[in-house]
């Protein structure tokens, strides 16, 4: 028994052996399908460098002038522009992607009244205007006289008319609100913040928690000029500084996507819950003001000093408010008034979408994009990063035009739009 168990286990070595010998010398090296080499094959660094050398300077140039010649905020006629010029340059024979197309939804956006503007004033006892925040900021050259720069105002922010005394509330937070409300009854008062430390829409939605009817945002000169004030001589257009009457447009929604459709892309058959049953955006009525009016506003408070973390730019101190007005201002006694007339509109938004077909694994991708649509013309946000998008796309559609080049795989391509109220397009498309 033991000697036929020994023989059979040699014969079976004898065998393995002899299997392992034909399969080494038998079988041609690099004998494996083709498809497993290009999918092992590391990047080429001649075509690398290949794709730098035809990057033209003067192209990127060209990209941001064309996409801010107008403002081009979501849906509007400028936004049109941008996008038929985005799908011209990705349908192009030459130069273009293997396919392009626009992608449209139907998305809730929110904008203010052209025909009633937003308001903020300081009235008397007797209801008289006192002061007048801006409606829109000064101009400088003619581009910003354009009637479709729209006025500044907090998308998503509820319509209303609010008034009450005002208060200084840092930078909206939870805990300023909570500081400040150990000093002052804050219900019935306007609060004033600045940028910072806390969601645009949530300084209104803090703020609502307490009592407080009303909220103006504006950005504190120490925050983002390094303290310099003066259009004469030391912000823009002697720099990059924000100037006085400049104000940050801003959506105050909290959520991404369209909101009402949660979950689900915004198409013309999708369910959509109704706008009286959306969160996360201001309860109450909100604006931004420019800092040239705030510094009017916060100079004038009585009450207690804030704390020094709350103390900003403006040569004067930041007190927390009576709340309202010191004594001895041309202020005294006055409440603060917002009066908002923001609209809900569900409007068609388009992406722009391109791709170039992978070789190899056509079925994965790698997605590329960046929003077009701004608040105003958006030379830096968002045009920047899709002037850079288009002289890309325009290299790599020449080389796959001309048989020099294809991705192993996908490279799908979006141009989003409807972003700077809440990132929609791009939402919406994973969607």
């Amino acid at each position: 028994m033991i000697k036929e168990v020994v023989i059979g286990t040699l014969c079976g070595a004898v065998v393995l052996t002899v299997g392992i010998l034909i399969g080494h010398f038998g079988i041609k090296k690099n004998s494996a399908p083709s498809w497993v080499n290009d999918v092992s094959k590391d990047v080429d660094e001649n075509l690398i460098k290949q794709f730098l050398s035809e990057v033209d300077t003067v192209q990127l140039q060209e990209n941001l002038r064309e996409l801010t010649k107008v403002p081009h905020m979501a849906t509007s006629p400028g936004d049109e522009q941008t996008v038929q010029f985005v799908l011209k340059r990705w349908q192009d024979p030459e130069s273009g992607l293997d396919k392009a197309w626009r992608q449209e939804y139907k998305v809730y956006l929110s904008f203010p009244n052209p025909d009633n503007p937003n308001k903020v004033t300081v009235v008397n006892t007797s209801n008289s205007v006192l002061f007048t925040v801006r409606e829109r900021e000064k101009p400088y050259s003619p581009d910003q006289e354009d009637p479709e720069v729209v006025q500044p105002f907090a998308a998503y922010s509820p319509p209303g008319n609010a008034m009450g005394k005002l208060v200084y509330a840092n930078q909206g937070k939870p805990s300023d609100y909570h500081l400040l409300n150990q000093t002052i009854d804050l219900r019935g008062t306007i609060a004033i913040t600045r940028y910072g430390g806390a969601g645009r829409g949530a300084k209104a939605i803090n703020a609502a928690a307490f009592g407080v009817v009303g909220v103006l945002v504006y950005t504190d000169p120490l925050d983002i000029n390094d303290g310099f004030m003066s259009d004469t001589n030391e912000t823009y257009p002697h720099s990059w500084y924000l100037p006085p009457t400049g104000v940050e447009r801003g959506s105050y929604n909290k959520d991404f996507g369209d909101l009402l459709t949660p979950y689900l892309a915004a198409k013309e058959e999708t369910y959509r819950i109704s706008p009286e049953d959306i969160t996360g955006i201001p309860p109450i009525p909100t604006q931004p003001i420019g800092f040239e009016d705030a510094y009017r506003l916060i100079c004038e408070l009585d009450g207690k000093k804030a704390p020094d973390e709350w103390q900003g730019g403006f040569n004067c101190t930041y007190n927390f408010g009576g709340p309202g007005f010191k004594p001895t201002s041309s202020f005294s006694n006055s409440d603060v008034k917002l009066e908002i007339f923001n609209q809900g509109k569900i409007l068609n938004s388009s992406n722009v979408m391109g791709v170039i077909r992978g070789s190899v694994e056509p079925d994965r991708y790698v997605i590329y994009g960046n929003h077009r649509d701004s608040w105003v013309h958006g030379a830096i946000d968002p045009s920047s990063g899709t002037a850079v998008m288009l002289e890309i796309t325009r290299v790599l559609g020449r080389m796959v035009k001309q048989g020099k080049w294809r991705p192993r795989r996908s490279i799908i391509f979006g141009s989003w739009g409807a972003e700077e109220f809440g990132l929609i397009g791009s939402a919406e498309y994973t969607e």
